[in-house]
């Protein structure tokens, strides 16, 4: 099968033709539908070696839908042909981090194998990819699988701010969100959907009010007065 591989440091990544991977017992393995590009990717290219511990080489590529293929083992929890969201962080699944739903700070990770999905373990960029249990398989249901790829890192991202925001976030408050790019923009529909907080979205030299019905009123930051509220 066709992969996109980083087998060089400060190299860009090359397609490969490997081996198609087969899943080991409590593993699954997926038949890539969508995979999303992020500028960790590009990160892992730049960088020198010895900046992270990983062993070359690995399939990139952390943002990924998938058809459930075949099931190792013991896996339980999807079904074959059920399509699902890969959930990035790969950790034990048993420590007092992972019980906790906190893999991306796993205690017992071997960092030379990586951290997760396309970080040092092979990822989504690829035709299929293996998944190290059901867990970090996430049902979507007939959700479109381009759209929904991003939303493993793109839309987790920001959502783990907000998150931990939203007891501040009270009608009548307000948010604001600086640089509305591939993440901002996923932070102001998270708030306009989990709080009735005004948002006011700050990115170059436009600042977006966004006001709780999604109403949105555009201004230069520089000279101008704000719309009232």
């Amino acid at each position: 099968m066709r992969a996109v591989q980083l087998v060089s440091w400060q190299r860009p990544a090359e397609v490969r033709e490997i081996p198609r991977p087969a899943p080991g017992a409590g593993e699954v393995l997926l038949r890539v539908r969508a995979a999303g590009l992020c500028h960790s990717d590009l990160h892992l290219m730049h960088w020198p070696e010895g900046t992270v511990p990983y062993s070359l080489p690995f399939t990139l590529g952390h943002e990924v839908v998938g058809t459930v293929e075949a099931l190792g083992d013991g896996a339980e929890g999807v079904e074959i042909g059920e399509s699902v969201l890969v959930y990035g962080p790969w950790g034990c699944g048993v420590c007092p981090r992972c019980s906790r739903g906190e893999e991306h700070l796993c205690e017992r990770k071997d960092l030379r194998r990586g951290t997760g999905c396309g970080i040092g373990r092979n990822g989504g960029l690829a035709e299929y990819v293996v998944l190290p249990s059901p867990r970090v398989a996430v049902p979507i249901g007939d959700l479109d699988p381009a759209t929904t790829a991003p939303l493993a890192d793109a839309a987790l991202t920001p959502y783990h701010a907000v998150k931990r925001a939203l007891r501040d976030l009270r009608p009548g408050s307000a948010a604001v969100v600086i640089g509305v790019g591939g993440l901002g923009h996923v932070a102001v529909q998270l708030l306009r959907a989990l709080s009735g907080c005004r948002i006011v979205a700050v990115d170059g030299a436009s600042v977006i009010v966004a006001r709780s019905w999604m109403s949105l009123t555009r201004f230069q930051s520089s000279g101008s007065k704000p719309p009232r509220p």
